[in-house]
């Protein structure tokens, strides 16, 4: 028998299971413990396979607990990509990048696996030195002096505090927009030449700077919703607050109502929010590269640390999927053991990562226990809609009486999804199996359903691109989005639903 034609064709990527957000550029981390190793597993053959199974075989690091799950799938037609995804822990797990061991089998074919690479990053905070840290093998940045545009006081976003107390607000709650931060990174070892290497030979530096951000949010909204048993309480640092004349507006629910669809929409805002310091520091070549291009050492230094302090202004309010633009200052210096080195940098950036179009397909009414339903397509500027695994998406169904229900939304020709890589993604929910749930929560199906769309771009560089090549793609993006950060208190709710359902 021939192998089965189903591989993981790029690296795998991170969803922290709470908020069923991807993490940046899909980078795990063990500043929190419970996350899911997802990927896209792809049928490369030209016809239809049948009887299906997938499940991950192993991981290279010990330290990284997985929980076992086989996926089996009646048919999954020719170029399909599914959407797959492993529960796992990775509070033991060590920075670097292991390898993952996925196994497919379908009718006709022998057994087949695919070899691919994860990302794992620690994120730390170090409370004496009021300093964040992002370790990975190539060396550690560490970030402090970040500055942010918060919540305004008294905000649903803070668990606990009452509109008008003046008590000091949990530190690591958000959602948070970045505003500046000072980024030093020590590379493991001090390298000769201009361009030392990249973190994991893939991302800019900027990324791990994300990276704090977005932990820090997440952090918060597990925090409120669960407690601390789920992270390392080792990254509650504090933000200083900026521009104090602004807020960031969000409306409710927030994390701490303990619903889906309340942790969801907390992590949607809180990595929206995070991405401003990845729009401010250019989606190419990020402020380390440039700086270095523009500081070469003198021939037999090595380079021991570099600094980058930047500052940006948003010229816009930083909407999901939007060409939103910052201003932005930066000094790059480097230290060597000869010299030290400086460049600076004042520009304007926008958010490349936009979407020209998101349309919204429902029914107008469901007789129950029907099928719920939602199909979407998101186009780029230009009119290339997105498709099959170039998304991670998924859809919030809200019933009338506020319970939430989370479905993926795929473009994969399987269940409801008529066919794979049209650029329509697909999600439905059978109100038969969501009526248990509403009777346990004391709700009925009947009413006014809200549904809700989110995506996110997945980072498809393939393996083995050159690392310079490779950094210039960035992943975890949210590309639309049912809720958007304003910083106007009398605008509208920035919870928008796409579309209503009414349910008979």
């Amino acid at each position: 028998m021939s192998p089965t034609p189903m591989v993981v064709p790029t690296r795998p990527f991170a969803i922290e299971p709470l908020t069923n957000v991807m993490l940046p550029d899909g980078i795990f981390d063990n500043a929190l413990y419970k996350l899911r190793i997802a990927c896209h597993y792809t049928n490369t053959s030209g016809g239809d396979l049948t009887n299906v199974t997938l499940y991950l075989e192993s991981v290279g690091d010990p330290g990284i607990a997985v929980t076992g799950q086989t996926y089996t799938f009646p048919t999954i037609p020719a170029g399909a990509s599914v959407l797959v995804s492993w529960a796992a822990d990775f509070q033991h797990a060590t920075p670097g990048k292991p390898l993952v061991s996925f196994v497919a089998r379908a009718d006709g074919f022998s057994s087949a696996r695919s070899i691919r690479q994860i990302f794992v990053s620690q994120t730390r905070y170090d409370q004496a030195t009021d300093t964040y840290s992002v370790t990975v093998p190539e060396g550690r940045l560490e970030l402090s002096k970040p500055t942010v545009v918060a919540p305004p006081k008294g905000s649903v976003w803070y668990p606990g505090e009452k509109p008008g107390d003046d008590k000091e607000r949990p530190p690591w709650t958000g959602p948070y927009v970045p505003t500046g931060c000072t980024m030093v990174w020590v590379p493991n070892p001090a390298y000769p030449g201009t361009h030392g290497e990249l973190p994991f030979d893939d991302p800019w530096w900027k990324v791990l700077g994300w990276i704090v951000f977005a932990i820090a949010a997440l952090v918060g909204i597990i925090a409120a919703a669960l407690g601390s048993g789920t992270f390392n309480v080792g990254v509650k640092g504090k933000f200083e607050e900026t521009d104090p004349g602004l807020g960031v507006e969000c409306c409710t629910p927030a994390p701490g109502d303990g619903l889906k669809g309340g942790v969801t929409v907390a992590g949607v805002a809180g990595v929206i929010a995070s991405v401003a310091l990845a729009v401010g520091l250019a989606d190419d070549a990020d402020p380390h590269w440039r700086g270095q291009t523009a500081t070469p050492p003198a021939p037999g230094e090595l380079t021991t640390g570099e600094r980058v302090e930047a500052h940006w202004r948003l010229l816009d309010e930083p909407h999901a999927g939007r060409a939103y633009r910052t201003q932005v200052e930066w000094a790059y210096q480097r230290i060597t053991t000869g010299a030290t080195y400086q460049h600076a940098v004042s520009e304007e950036q926008t958010n490349v990562h936009v979407t020209e179009d998101v349309k919204v397909i429902i029914p107008d009414t469901v007789a129950s226990p029907g099928l719920l339903w939602v199909r979407s397509t998101f186009t780029r500027p230009g009119g290339a809609p997105y498709a099959g695994p170039e998304l991670y998406a998924f859809a919030l169904f809200r019933a009338p009486q506020g319970l939430y229900f989370l479905v993926p939304l795929t473009d994969d020709g399987v269940g409801f999804d008529a066919r794979p890589g049209d650029g329509e993604y697909t999600a439905g929910l059978h109100l038969r199996d969501a009526l248990k749930e509403l009777e346990k929560a004391g709700q009925q199906p009947y009413g006014i359903w809200k549904v809700f769309v989110f995506a996110q771009d997945v980072n498809r560089v393939p393996p083995g691109t050159p690392a310079e090549i490779a950094a210039q793609t960035i992943g975890g993006f949210f590309v639309a989005s049912a809720i958007q950060l304003t910083f106007d208190p009398n605008a509208p709710c920035p919870l928008e639903a796409h579309g209503t359902i009414k349910v008979v």
